[in-house]
């Protein structure tokens, strides 16, 4: 999904983005081109490595339900099996990597429905929603952080106009940092059903029509149009 390139224009309205900071970075990049938004950046969680050796014995294909899973993986061996994906996004940094790999259509439920009856290895964070065979392994932490100053300030002010959460974890992090009875909300866009359900009763998320960035950046250009 693309949208037309904005003209500049003066005060926009602002976009929350909680993804660790990598993510959160290439995502604002294309808020600023492509919609009517400023995005402020203000990682609720930072990716770190877990000091751990994955056992491959009998293990004859990968799971990935993020992208954090597959570099964390190619950090710690040369070893490239068939793997499997959540998404097209995964996939694609997959087979950068040097992985022969097919993606789902999205979601947890997706990636299921695609994996051998045995012999797969899935690779998590530590804090993770489902785990898809019985052989599975945390190999990375999504480690908790607090809002920046500037992203605080915002929200207490009520001058956040939207909010984008692209996990289960980042949704329920950024629930336990809402101001009690706002005298606004700002718009909450998820990047799947499982997202929204980690939010607290009150807010009417806008679900992406697709699990993936390019459908919730086509919600937001059509919501704050450039």
């Amino acid at each position: 999904m693309s949208c037309a390139p904005r003209a500049a224009r003066g005060s926009l309205p602002r976009l929350l983005l909680t993804r660790p900071r990598a993510q959160a970075e290439g995502f604002a990049a294309r808020v600023r081109a492509e919609t009517g938004l400023t995005p402020i950046i203000s990682p609720m969680q930072e990716i770190r490595a877990l000091e751990v050796r994955p056992d491959l014995t009998g293990i004859t294909a990968l799971a990935f339900t993020s992208k954090n899973g597959v570099e964390s993986f190619a950090r710690l061996t040369d070893t490239r099996l068939p793997t499997y994906c959540v998404g097209a996004a995964t996939a694609e940094r997959a087979r950068a990597l040097g992985f022969e790999a097919m993606a789902a259509a999205g979601t947890a439920d997706d990636l299921a429905t695609l994996l051998p009856e045995s012999g797969v290895l899935h690779l998590h964070g530590r804090h993770v929603r489902r785990v898809l065979s019985p052989h599975h392994l945390a190999i990375y932490d999504q480690v908790a952080l607090p809002l920046s100053a500037e992203a605080a300030d915002l929200l207490s002010d009520n001058a956040l106009d939207a909010v984008a959460l692209f996990s289960p974890r980042s949704a329920a992090l950024f629930a336990k940092v809402l101001p009690q009875n706002p005298t606004t909300k700002p718009v909450l866009y998820t990047l799947s059903a499982a997202v929204a359900a980690a939010l607290p009763a009150g807010f009417a998320p806008r679900i992406a029509p697709a699990p993936s960035a390019n459908a919730l950046l086509g919600q937001l250009c059509a919501d704050f149009p450039a």
